[in-house]
């Protein structure tokens, strides 16, 4: 068997076909958000003219994200790999984080008709002078919720709370990240002989593992604050996604067969469906089952198709708009849900219908995630990863197969939302 040792560099040409896959991903998580997730939480909202109920985007983006891992973590140094990859998430990450605190603190007391103390730490981080975090369904946060989400702890306890249901795929994706660094760098099991036989096992335990410990080492209905902590802390209820990745790559790179590839993407299918309807049927407030498992099951053989098939070149004429989508796409992912609530509900009260609604606020997600990428993403990204000294040695990295150095090409879509 092959090993996966790094192979000679050659000149390649972007594929559309991976920019549609990751702009298929981000608008159906928007969509699903806007219109089916946000009126879930603030039932008033819910007069839009669709409601997009499947949820499969942000496991489609993690599917994304460990294909490329395994495309690039081989070339060059691990370390300055894992810095590029940190590089490039936690700067706008956590600007993100601020930005929404802070909206969010303001306009839903605002909703609630609450107010702060005078002192200025009573204004930026103190509770409203009524005590009440939940007047209502917009959440009030106060300074401890910021520093739960700056410092990525939200999976950690069950009373931590999430400024944003998106926020999730951070940790989860830093974790696997950094887990990769570490066998790729620290092991022999990818440089041997049997490497593919080891990767093999290990998209297999990925999918196998935590299904074991959550439904029968644990037990589903475990309040255990440390069993939680565990399944969703580490992201366990997410591997199976990142093993699909894995699994396609490989297939790619003809170390998988294609019955094999399509057992172990049945497997995450049925992996996605236990981990998101434990208890095996529609969750009474998001019945949504059938279309999240058929659509993540379809949008799985686009990835294939994307992998190994050849570039989806009817789509050039339109490459401009799908490449730039997905170049901001990060940034857009990271503003568009609890600020897209906030915006939608303020559109509520001046008066503005659903269908008026809709496309407002996903054209302020698109600006503002425009803005987050050109203004925080891409200057942090250049700036932690210039070489630092005039006598610096060139990266041996080769370039990221979804980012682009200069400044008009599209950053790799790593994201998800609570989907």
């Amino acid at each position: 068997m092959p090993s996966f040792l790094p192979e000679n560099p050659r000149t390649s040409t972007r594929r559309i076909s991976w920019d549609a896959v990751r702009v298929l991903a981000v608008l159906s998580v928007m969509l699903g958000h806007i219109t089916h997730q946000g009126p879930l939480a603030h039932t008033e909202l819910d007069d839009y003219p669709v409601k997009i109920t499947a949820q499969f985007g942000a496991a489609i983006l993690m599917v994304v994200s460990a294909f490329f891992v395994c495309q690039t973590i081989r070339r060059g140094d691990t370390r300055r790999w894992m810095w590029k990859k940190a590089a490039r998430l936690v700067p706008p990450y956590l600007v993100a984080v601020l930005l929404t605190y802070f909206v969010m603190r303001w306009a839903d007391a605002s909703f609630n008709g609450q107010e702060f103390g005078s002192h200025w730490w009573d204004k930026l981080f103190g509770p409203t002078t009524d005590g009440l975090a939940w007047a209502s369904s917009w959440y009030v946060p106060v300074g401890w919720d910021l520093l739960v989400n700056l410092t990525m702890i939200q999976g950690w306890h069950q009373g931590f709370i999430w400024l944003d249901g998106s926020y999730w795929t951070l940790p989860v994706q830093l974790m696997v990240f950094a887990g990769a660094a570490l066998l790729w760098s620290r092991t022999r099991w990818f440089r041997s002989p049997h490497a593919a036989r080891h990767a093999k096992l290990l998209a297999w335990a990925m999918i196998v593992v935590p299904l074991v410990l959550r439904f029968w080492v644990f037990g589903v209905t475990n309040p255990s604050p440390w069993a939680f902590a565990v399944v969703f802390g580490f992201g366990l209820h997410r591997l199976h996604a990142f093993a699909a990745g894995v699994a396609v790559w490989l297939w790619s790179r003809n170390r998988l067969s294609t019955p094999h590839l399509a057992l172990l993407l049945a497997a995450a299918v049925a992996a996605q469906d236990l981990h998101l309807y434990p208890f095996h049927v529609a969750l009474p407030t998001d019945p949504a089952r059938l279309p999240s498992d058929i659509g993540f099951a379809l949008v799985l053989l686009l990835v294939c198709a994307a992998a190994k098939g050849p570039d989806w070149t009817f789509l050039r004429p339109l490459a401009p708009v799908i490449t730039w989508f997905a170049g901001i796409s990060y940034g857009v992912y990271l503003l568009h849900q609890e600020l897209g609530y906030i915006l939608a509900k303020a559109l509520q009260l001046a008066g503005l219908p659903g269908w008026a609604r809709l496309p407002l606020v996903l054209g302020a997600a698109i600006g503002a995630g425009w803005l987050l990428t050109k203004l925080v993403e891409r200057p942090a990204h250049r700036w932690l990863t210039a070489p630092r000294g005039a006598t610096a040695p060139p990266p041996r990295t080769a370039p990221d197969d979804l980012v682009r150095e200069g400044p008009t090409g599209p950053a790799p879509v790593s994201v998800g939302g609570s989907s």
